[in-house]
C-alpha cells in the first residue's frame, strides 16, 4: 500500500480546538524540554485482549478495529527533503516520508508535514483530556513523572520556528519517529480515529484475504478503500461497509464537467451504478483519478475476455466431476464442514431438510441442520434463492428462508434474499416469466461447486436409479398371472406415469369443447388476440403477485419462526455408509415422481405424497464438478455481484443484510489443493485443469446494464471447433434454426458440424441424452415443451433431422443420434419400470474440452435477459495417450475419466474387455451404443408397453398401445428373464413419437396462452 499526501484530508477538521496550544520560545539548533509536550498514556494497558481482529468476520460484525494484538505496527523509516512550496514553504518546509510496517506482510509509505504530526498529537491529548478527565495540568506533569520517558514525546514548534535545517534535521526526525512508534504501542492511540486518518489505514486495509489497498483516504464523511477490483466506502463511526463498485468491462472513469456537474469531480461507473465523487482541491481530484485509472489499467475484469465472459480463463485449477447427487453432495457436506469464514449458496430451489449423507446415524447430515451448526459456529452463510410464485410452482421459498434462518437463532449468521419480486416491466423481457436457474455453492470465496444439481427434494440419487424404497417391506418374488389379475384396482401397482400423461394428451387433442371467447371471436384481428394472450397471461401473475408475501426490509419473515431444531448436529462425517437395502434413503417428499404429481405441501417435509408401494419414484440423472482457485473466486464475484444488487434493490436499509466484499485473487492459499482430501474420497484425486466461469445474466437478474450470454458462446465455439465427437445430457433441446422466435444458434451449429464431416467425408459422432419427456405433471405443460423439442429434432422441416436429409445426409443417424434413460424392478411383487430423468447440462468435446453448470439447451438459459445461469468451461492440462477416430491422439484426464465413466454407466459394461469405450468415434463402439439402446428399447415396449415410443405416431394411436397386453402381467416370469437382458439405462430417444399429429396444446388452456418464451 502506499499513499503520497501533501495536505491534510480531515484531520483538521476534527481537531476543533488548539486554544491552549502551549507558548513557544524561538531556540535554535536543539530542541529543549521547553518546546516539547508529553503524551500521557489513556492508562497503563499497553496490551490487547481481543483476538482474531483483522478477519473478514469482524468486518461484517462491525468490530471498527484495524490492528491485531498480535501483530506490531511501527514506523521502521522517517526521512525529510525540504520542497518548495508557495503555500507551504513559511511553516513546513519539510516534507516528512513515513514508511510503516504491520506485521511480516503489510508495509507502506505516507507523506506528512508538521501540520499533520501537530494536528494528530493535539487531537489525542485532547481525547485523553475529554475522555479520561485528565486536566492540562495533568499533562503537564507528567513532564516530572518517572514514566516520563516511556511517553510519546512531542517537539512542539514547528519546522521554521525550531530552526530545522540539514545539521538538525535528523534529529528531528528522529524524534518524530520515536514519538509515533511510542503513540503506536498503546492500543487506543492506535486505534484512534486520528491516527487511522494519519496513517491512512481503516478495518479493510489488513484483512489478508481482502489484500493490499492501492489507496485509503477520508472523503465526504465517509473512508474510501481502493482494493485490487473494486471500490468501497466505510463509515468512519459504525463501520458499516457501503455498496462496493466492483472493477468489470463496463468500469469508466469521467472527470470532465458534463458528466459530473462539477470542477473537481471524478465520475466512476461500473455495469450496475454509478458514482460521483466532489473533491476540494484540483490537485486531491488528482490524485484519486490517477490511482482509479492505475486500478482500471491493471485490472484483468476490464478487458475482452473469451466467449466475451465478464472472467478470463484462469489456468492451473483444481477440479473433480461428480456424476448424479449422492458423490456430490457428500462431498458438499464435507466441504460446508471444512468452511473457515464464508459460505454461499444460490438455487433455484432448495429443500432445508434435504440429507446430503445417506444413510446416516442422526440428522445432522441434513443441510438446514448442518448450514445452522456452521452459523452458530460463526461461519456466514449467505442464501439466494428464486422466489417462486407458490401457486404456479410451488417450491414454497418463504418456507425455505424462514427455516434457514430459524437455525441461527443465537448469531443470527444465515441470511437469505429470494429474488426476483415478478415485476412486470414495460418494455422488456421481464421477470415474471424467468427465474434464478443457477446452482452453485462456494466455500470461502476458493472452493466452487457448479452444475444441475438443486439442493431441493428428488435429486439425490446413486448410480442405481433406484425405483422402490421399502426397506424391508417390500416384495421382490413376483406374483404369478393369475394373482396380479386378482388384484383389486387400487391395489395394483401403477404403470409408468408417462401413461397417464400420454393419456391425458390424448384426451385433450379429442377435446371437442368451445375455445374460449378470446380466440372464437372473428373481430379480433391476429395482432389483437396476441396482444390479449399476453394481457392475460400478466393479469394472472399480478394476481398471484398480490397474494404473495414479499420479503422486502420491512416484512416479517426475517424473523426466525417457531420452528426449532429437532436435533443436535454432529460434526463428525466418516467413510460414506454402503447402501443398504434394509433403510430407506428417501424420506417424505424425497420419494418423488414429477411425471405423476407436483410436490405440495412442502413445508410437511416428512410425508409422503405418493404412495411408494403402488407407484415407484423417478429417478434422477445429473452432473455437477468442483473447482478451486481463481475460478472459483470469480463463481463467488458473480454471486457477490448478484447478492449487493438484489440487498439494495431489497434490503437498501437492514443493516443486518451486509454487502458482500470479494477476497483477493493474490492469496498464496488460493489454489492450495489440500482441502480436497478432505471432501472428496481417497480413491479420486483433483485434476489440473484450465477454467473459465461463464454465464447468463442481464439487467433484472444481475443488475447490469448489457446483456451476457457467454455460456452461449462457449457452446458455440466448442461445436465449431470439436474434430471428433460431441457428448451432450441435457434437460431441454429446443433450438430450432432459422426461426425467428427461437433466438439460439446451438442446433444450426450442430447442423453446420455435421455439413462439415459429410463434404470432408470426415467420421464425426455425436452423442445426445435427453429426458424421454419433459419433467412436468400437467400434461398441457408437457405438450407445450415437447412441441419444440421434437420441432428441433425430427418434426418439421426446420429439425435438425430434417435440415440434413434435405442437405443430401440420407441418414442423419450416421452422425447424430439421441437418447432416453430408463430403469426397471420389482415393486411389491410386480414388475414396474419408470423413465430416468436426465436433468443434466453438460458438453464434453474430444475428451478434452466440457462445460458443465445450469444452462439448458433453451432461449431461456442461453439469451441471457431470461433465467440467470453460470457454468463452467474446462480445457484439460493433463494429458494421456488414448485413440481417437483410430489415431493415436492426447487427451484430457478430466474430460475422458468423466466421458468413459458415463458411458460405463448407461451401457452397463462391467467388464471392458467386451468393447473398448477408449474412441467414442470407432465403428465399433458406436454400433455398440446404438445397438445396446434399441434393444433396451424393445425389451421395455415388450414387457411394459413404454412410453413415449416411435409406435405412437398420432394421439389415436395412444389408447390402443397402452390396451395391448403386457408381458409383465401375461407372464412375468418370462417378462422378468427379459429384464435381465436389459443391459444399463440407456434407450432410444423416439424421435418418431407422435410425429403425424400436432402436438401443441390448445389455445383454450392456460399453457396454450402463455407466452412463447415461456417453453423456449
Amino acid at each position: 500500500m502506499h499513499t503520497t499526501d501533501h495536505a491534510s484530508e480531515g484531520i483538521h477538521g476534527i481537531v476543533r480546538s488548539m486554544e491552549d496550544v502551549v507558548d513557544v520560545t524561538l531556540t535554535a539548533s536543539n530542541i529543549n524540554e521547553r518546546h516539547v509536550e508529553y503524551l500521557p498514556y489513556p492508562d497503563e494497558n499497553t496490551h490487547e485482549t481481543s483476538d482474531d481482529i483483522c478477519s473478514l468476520k469482524q468486518i461484517y460484525l462491525r468490530c471498527n478495529r484495524v490492528f491485531t494484538c498480535d501483530e506490531t505496527v511501527q514506523v521502521i523509516k522517517l526521512e525529510a527533503e525540504r520542497i518548495y512550496s508557495p503555500v507551504t514553504e513559511f511553516l513546513y518546509p519539510y516534507l516528512y516520508t513515513i514508511t510503516i510496517r504491520y506485521g511480516s506482510t503489510f508495509e507502506w509509505t505516507i507523506q506528512r508535514r508538521y501540520k499533520q504530526f501537530a494536528e494528530l498529537h493535539y487531537a489525542l491529548r485532547n481525547s485523553v483530556k475529554l475522555e479520561f478527565r485528565k486536566s492540562r495540568s495533568d499533562l503537564r506533569s507528567s513532564r516530572t513523572s518517572v514514566h516520563q520517558k516511556e511517553q510519546p514525546c512531542f517537539p512542539t514548534q514547528n519546522d521554521r520556528i525550531a530552526f530545522i535545517n540539514e545539521s538538525n534535521l535528523k534529529e528531528r526526525c528522529k524524534m518524530l519517529q520515536d514519538y509515533l512508534n511510542k503513540v503506536l504501542q498503546h492500543p487506543r492511540f492506535r486505534e484512534h480515529i486520528v491516527m487511522r486518518m494519519f496513517l491512512q489505514v481503516s478495518p479493510l486495509s489488513f484483512v489478508p484475504s481482502l489484500g493490499k489497498s492501492l489507496r485509503e483516504v477520508f472523503h465526504e464523511d465517509k473512508w474510501f478503500v481502493i482494493k485490487d477490483s473494486y471500490v468501497v466506502y466505510m463509515t468512519l463511526d459504525s463501520a458499516l461497509i457501503g455498496f462496493p463498485m466492483l472493477v468489470d468491462q463496463s468500469f469508466s472513469l469521467d472527470r470532465t464537467f458534463r458528466k459530473t456537474r462539477t470542477n473537481k469531480g471524478i465520475r466512476i461507473k461500473n455495469s450496475q451504478r454509478q458514482m460521483i465523487l466532489k473533491c476540494q482541491r484540483e490537485d486531491e481530484r488528482n490524485r484519486w483519478f490517477d490511482c482509479l485509472l492505475e486500478l482500471k489499467n491493471k485490472s484483468m475484469f476490464t478487458q475482452k475476455h473469451r466467449f466475451d465472459s465478464f472472467a478470463p480463463k484462469r489456468q492451473q485449477q483444481y477440479a473433480q466431476w461428480f456424476i448424479n447427487g449422492q458423490s456430490y453432495m457428500e462431498a458438499l457436506a464435507k466441504a460446508i464442514l471444512s468452511a473457515r469464514e464464508e459460505i454461499f449458496i444460490s438455487d433455484w430451489w432448495l429443500s432445508p431438510e434435504i440429507m446430503l449423507i445417506r444413510p446416516f446415524q442422526d440428522k445432522s447430515m441434513r443441510l438446514d441442520n448442518l448450514l445452522g451448526k456452521r452459523a452458530e459456529e460463526g461461519i456466514r452463510v449467505y442464501v439466494l434463492i428464486f422466489k417462486d410464485i407458490v401457486k404456479v410452482v410451488g417450491l414454497n421459498s418463504l418456507h425455505t428462508k424462514r427455516k434457514l434462518i430459524s437455525k441461527s437463532p443465537t448469531k443470527k449468521n444465515i441470511k437469505v434474499i429470494r429474488h426476483p419480486d415478478h415485476r412486470i416491466l414495460p418494455g422488456t423481457e421481464s421477470s415474471f416469466l424467468f427465474s434464478h436457474h443457477e446452482k452453485t455453492v462456494v466455500i470461502d470465496q476458493r472452493l466452487a461447486f457448479i452444475g444441475g444439481i438443486d439442493l431441493c427434494w428428488g435429486r439425490w440419487d446413486t448410480d442405481d436409479y433406484r425405483l422402490v424404497d421399502l426397506s424391508g417391506e417390500n416384495i421382490t418374488e413376483l406374483k404369478p398371472p393369475e394373482q396380479l389379475a386378482e388384484q383389486p384396482e387400487e391395489e395394483s401397482q401403477k404403470d409408468e406415469a408417462a401413461v397417464d400423461t400420454t393419456g391425458e394428451m390424448a384426451e385433450n387433442s379429442s377435446d371437442n369443447n368451445l375455445i374460449s371467447e378470446l380466440l372464437s371471436d372473428p373481430t379480433n384481428s391476429e395482432h389483437e388476440r396476441k396482444h390479449r394472450r399476453k394481457s392475460i397471461w400478466q393479469d394472472f401473475f399480478k394476481r398471484k403477485q398480490m397474494n404473495d408475501t414479499d420479503d422486502d426490509e420491512n416484512s416479517s419473515d426475517e424473523e426466525p419462526n417457531d420452528e426449532v431444531s429437532d436435533d443436535q448436529p454432529q460434526a463428525i462425517v466418516g467413510i460414506t455408509p454402503v447402501a443398504d437395502s434394509d433403510c430407506r434413503f428417501f424420506i417424505g417428499k424425497d420419494y418423488s415422481n414429477y411425471y405423476q404429481k407436483d410436490f405440495e405441501f412442502v413445508e410437511k417435509y416428512d410425508e409422503d405424497y405418493i404412495d411408494r408401494k403402488l407407484s415407484p419414484r423417478m429417478p434422477w440423472h445429473d452432473e455437477a464438478l468442483v473447482v478451486l482457485g481463481e475460478a472459483a473466486r470469480d463463481c463467488a464475484r458473480h454471486f457477490i455481484q448478484r447478492w449487493n444488487i438484489h440487498k439494495a434493490d431489497k434490503f437498501r436499509f437492514n443493516d443486518s443484510y451486509p454487502y458482500l466484499l470479494p477476497k483477493t485473487y493474490n492469496d498464496p492459499e488460493l489454489s492450495d489443493p489440500s482441502i480436497f482430501h478432505d471432501i472428496l474420497p481417497n480413491d479420486r484425486s483433483p485434476i489440473r485443469i484450465d477454467a473459465q466461469c461463464v454465464r447468463s445474466a442481464s439487467y433484472w437478474s444481475c443488475g447490469i446494464e448489457s446483456v451476457e450470454r457467454s455460456i452461449h458462446d462457449a457452446y458455440i465455439h466448442m461445436i465449431e471447433n470439436a474434430q471428433h465427437y460431441i457428448y451432450i445430457e441435457n434437460q431441454f433441446f429446443v433450438t430450432i434454426a432459422e426461426e425467428d422466435t427461437i433466438k439460439n444458434d446451438i442446433g444450426d451449429a450442430l447442423y453446420q458440424r455435421i455439413v462439415r464431416a459429410h463434404t470432408n467425408r470426415e467420421k464425426f459422432r455425436i452423442f445426445i441424452v435427453l429426458p424421454l419427456l419433459p419433467g412436468f405433471a400437467n400434461s398441457n405443460a408437457v405438450q407445450a415443451e415437447l412441441y419444440y423439442i421434437m420441432r428441433s429434432i425430427n418434426k418439421g422441416e426446420q429439425s435438425l433431422y430434417q435440415r440434413l436429409k434435405q442437405y443430401g445426409i440420407t441418414n442423419p443417424e450416421e452422425y447424430v443420434t439421441f437418447y432416453g434413460m430408463r430403469n426397471w424392478d420389482i415393486l411389491m411383487g410386480s414388475l414396474i419400470t419408470e423413465i430416468i430423468y436426465v436433468h443434466s447440462k453438460l458438453l464434453i468435446a474430444d475428451d478434452r474440452m466440457c462445460i458443465c453448470g445450469s444452462a439448458n439447451i433453451n432461449d431461456r438459459s442461453f439469451q441471457g435477459t431470461r433465467d440467470s445461469e453460470i457454468c463452467l468451461v474446462v480445457n484439460d492440462i493433463e494429458m494421456i495417450d488414448s485413440h481417437l477416430n483410430g489415431q493415436l491422439e492426447q487427451v484430457g484426464v478430466f474430460c475422458s475419466t468423466w466421458r468413459k465413466k458415463l458411458f460405463r454407466q448407461i451401457l452397463g459394461i462391467q467388464d471392458e474387455d467386451k468393447i473398448n469405450i477408449d474412441d467414442p468415434c470407432s465403428d465399433e463402439l458406436y454400433e455398440y451404443f446404438r445397438r445396446i439402446a434399441k434393444h433396451n428399447t424393445e425389451v421395455y415396449e415388450e414387457v411394459f408397453n413404454a412410453v413415449p415410443t416411435n409406435q405412437i405416431r398420432r394421439f389415436a394411436d395412444i389408447e390402443a398401445y397402452n390396451k395391448r397386453s403386457k408381458l409383465k402381467e401375461t407372464d412375468p416370469y418370462t417378462a422378468h428373464d427379459k429384464c435381465k437382458q436389459i443391459q444399463g439405462f440407456i434407450v432410444e430417444f423416439p424421435i418418431d413419437f407422435l410425429a403425424d399429429d400436432v402436438i401443441k396444446p390448445k389455445w383454450n388452456t392456460s399453457e396454450g396462452i402463455a407466452p412463447m418464451s415461456l417453453w423456449t
